[in-house]
C-alpha cells in the first residue's frame, strides 16, 4: 500500500521532468539515412528503406489524445485522428503538422505506423522526406548531411498550469512518505519513569501511572490489525486499528506479531511493540510499585 502511496505521489514529478526534457530537447532530422526524431531522452528512427509515405495534415483534422500527454506545448503519444485512425504524435503545435507513414515490414521503427510531427519548417521537411523516399539519395541540392529541423516553438511545458497544479498536489505525498519510512522507525522508541510511559512518534506522549489501568503482554495467537488510520508500513504502524478481541486500539509500533504490550488507559488501548517486553515489563512493575 505504501508503495503504491509513494509511486502516485511522485508520479506527477517524474512526468513532469520527462515531458520536461523532451519538449526542451525535441528536434528532428531528415537524412540519406531515414528520419530521426531527437528527444533527449530516448530517440524514434525511421530508417529509409521504411518510409512508407509523408504529406501535410490537414489544418481541419482534428486528434483526441488515448494515451500519453496533452499539454499546451507537448503532444506526445497515440491520438485519434477524426476517422478514427490511431496516429503516433510528437509535436508543440496544433497546426502546420506533417505525418510519416512506416511500411508493414519495418523492424526499427513502429511498423505500419503514422507519426505527426510540428516541424518549424513543414514543406521543406516533407519534401526533403519524399526525396529520401523516392531513392535519390540526398536530402535537398544534392547534399548528403541530415538536415535538422527545430519544432515548432511552443508554450513551454516547465510553466505548464494543469502540470504544475498535478505536480504541488501530490509532491507533498513524495515527500512525508519517503521520510515516514526512512525516519519513523528511527524516532519511534518509549520511555518507562517515575512520571509513567512516554510514547515517543514525532513527539512525546505521557501516560501517567494514575491513567494507567493495566499493561499486559500480547503473547499468544492474535488475530490480524486492520488498519482503519494511519500509517502501515514494515517496520512503522501508527494509528488507529481493529482486531477481533481486541477491539479498536491505538498502534504505535513497529511490528504486528507477538510479543507485543497493550495499555489500558483512561483514554483507551493503546499497543507497543518494545524490543524487550521482559524488560519493559520489569520497569513498569519497578516504578508503579
Amino acid at each position: 500500500m505504501a508503495t503504491s502511496v509513494l509511486a502516485v505521489g511522485l508520479l506527477p514529478l517524474g512526468l513532469y521532468i520527462y515531458e520536461t526534457a523532451v519538449h526542451r530537447n525535441l528536434a528532428y532530422s531528415v537524412g540519406p539515412e531515414g528520419v530521426t526524431v531527437e528527444m533527449g531522452i530516448g530517440r524514434i528512427k525511421i530508417p529509409a528503406g521504411e518510409l512508407a509515405g509523408a504529406g501535410l495534415v490537414p489544418e481541419t483534422e482534428t486528434f483526441r489524445r488515448v494515451g500519453g500527454s496533452s499539454l499546451r506545448g507537448l503532444q506526445r503519444g497515440w491520438f485519434r485522428q477524426h476517422d478514427g485512425t490511431w496516429v503516433y504524435r510528437l509535436t508543440t503545435a496544433g497546426r502546420g503538422l506533417v505525418y510519416v507513414d512506416t511500411t508493414a515490414g519495418a523492424q526499427t521503427a513502429r511498423p505500419a505506423t503514422r507519426y505527426v510531427f510540428s516541424p518549424a519548417d513543414p514543406e521543406r521537411f516533407v519534401a526533403l522526406v519524399q526525396a529520401i523516399q523516392s531513392g535519390r539519395g540526398t536530402v535537398s541540392g544534392g547534399e548528403t548531411a541530415a538536415v535538422r529541423m527545430e519544432p515548432v516553438p511552443g508554450p513551454p511545458v516547465a510553466t505548464d498550469p494543469v502540470l504544475l497544479l498535478a505536480v504541488a498536489m501530490t509532491l507533498p505525498i513524495g515527500i512525508v512518505i519517503p521520510w515516514r519510512i526512512l525516519r519513523g522507525p528511527r524516532i519511534l522508541y518509549y520511555q518507562v519513569g517515575p512520571d509513567g510511559i512516554t510514547v515517543h512518534e514525532r513527539r512525546g506522549t505521557l501516560f501517567r501511572w494514575e491513567s494507567v489501568r493495566d499493561v499486559r503482554v500480547l503473547d499468544g495467537p492474535q488475530s490480524p490489525f486492520v488498519r482503519i488510520l494511519g500509517w502501515g508500513m514494515p517496520g512503522y504502524y501508527v494509528g488507529t486499528y481493529y482486531s477481533r478481541g481486541l477491539g479498536r486500539v491505538r498502534v504505535v509500533a513497529t511490528r504486528l506479531k507477538p510479543p507485543l504490550v497493550m495499555l489500558e488507559t483512561e483514554s483507551g488501548r493503546l499497543v507497543l511493540s518494545p524490543a524487550d517486553t521482559d524488560g519493559f515489563l520489569e520497569a513498569v512493575t519497578s516504578y508503579r510499585a
